[in-house]
């Protein structure tokens, strides 16, 4: 029960910091440049990066364990944790997107809602599917496929968002796209390595 209650602990405290660091770079933003689209388009770069920083461990924890073992096995547990902080970031980039859309003069269009409005639908269900009170009803196979669906989504929307001319424009330009452009190929690297091994390694 200890254990328990300090996993969930743990769980609240990455949630809340993710959460926190998320909303004061929004507000830091908005409160330094205004409230307009240029410092609302700036808020959204920055909390999607900060918000990848927490679903790039969550989306590769099981392949570097799968790869290394040894002590990242231990990070394999805590892919729901850096998961669900991920989701709690991620909260305040969403907000800023409906601000956005309601000062921009030329928001973006339908299509690029829909694409990336899948990518925060899975978010939240994989968050939700989760706690195992809300996925225990469904079929396990089920609730695998999800995720896997799910995560893989989003990591696609991420790389999409951080391939727009990545190298385009300024150096700055250059420096706030590339390594996280670079972070998503390494990802789907570890990931593919990961699922070679574990074929290679099912029984015949």
């Amino acid at each position: 029960m200890q254990a328990a209650g300090q996993q969930r602990s743990v769980t609240g405290q990455w949630m809340l910091s993710a959460f926190g660091i998320a909303l004061l770079m929004a507000g830091l933003v908005l409160a330094r440049r205004g409230a307009g689209e240029e410092a609302t388009l700036l808020g959204l770069r920055l909390t999607a990066r900060w918000s990848y920083l927490w679903f790039w461990p969550a989306y590769t924890a099981g392949a570097w364990a799968t790869l290394l073992g040894g002590r990242m096995r231990a990070l394999a547990p805590r892919a729901r944790d850096f998961g669900l902080a991920f989701a709690a970031a991620h909260l305040v980039h969403l907000a800023l997107v409906v601000w956005l859309y309601q000062i921009a003069v030329h928001p973006p269009g339908a299509g690029t809602l829909r694409f990336f409005g899948v990518a925060v639908f899975f978010t939240y269900l994989l968050a939700l599917l989760s706690f195992r009170r809300i996925a225990a009803p469904l079929p396990a196979r089920a609730v695998s496929v999800i995720r896997t669906i799910g995560s893989e989504y989003i990591a696609l929307a991420f790389f999409v968002d951080f391939a727009r001319n990545p190298f385009g424009g300024s150096l700055l330009q250059a420096l706030s796209y590339g390594p996280f452009l670079g972070l998503g190929l390494l990802a789907y690297a570890v990931r593919l390595a990961a699922l070679a091994r574990r074929y290679a390694h099912r029984p015949a």
